[in-house]
């Protein structure tokens, strides 16, 4: 029976190819397995519905998580739209290329040059 509503979604659940990464800053003190939990199972499963890429969810720092897009600009809006839904804080970084959407609490200031630089 739940088979008809898994029909076209096994291609979705495969790693995209093709993609560029971007990196989410979280300035919240959670672990991974809270991260993960609180960000990356929503994010991952929107930007795979929306064919857009995947959230890995588990960069090594405890305040990041990784994206892997294939359409920056797209995976960019979706993040900017479902991040506050999430619950994210002021101060939150969506990274890419050699620049960042930073989310103030209220609004997104796009393209603004890397704050947090990863080394």
């Amino acid at each position: 029976m739940i088979e008809r509503f898994l029909t076209g979604l096994a291609a979705k659940m495969q790693e995209p190819l093709d993609t560029q990464y971007m990196m989410i800053v979280l300035p919240e003190d959670l672990d991974p397995m809270e991260r993960h939990l609180r960000y990356s199972v929503s994010l991952d499963a929107e930007l795979r519905l929306a064919g857009l890429g995947c959230s890995e969810g588990g960069a090594t720092m405890l305040s990041e998580a990784d994206v892997d897009a294939t359409d920056i600009d797209r995976a960019r809006a979706l993040l900017r739209l479902h991040l506050p839904e999430l619950g994210c804080l002021r101060g939150t970084l969506v990274q890419f290329d050699q620049l960042e959407d930073r989310w103030d609490g209220e609004h997104w200031l796009l393209a603004q040059p890397l704050s947090v630089i990863e080394e």
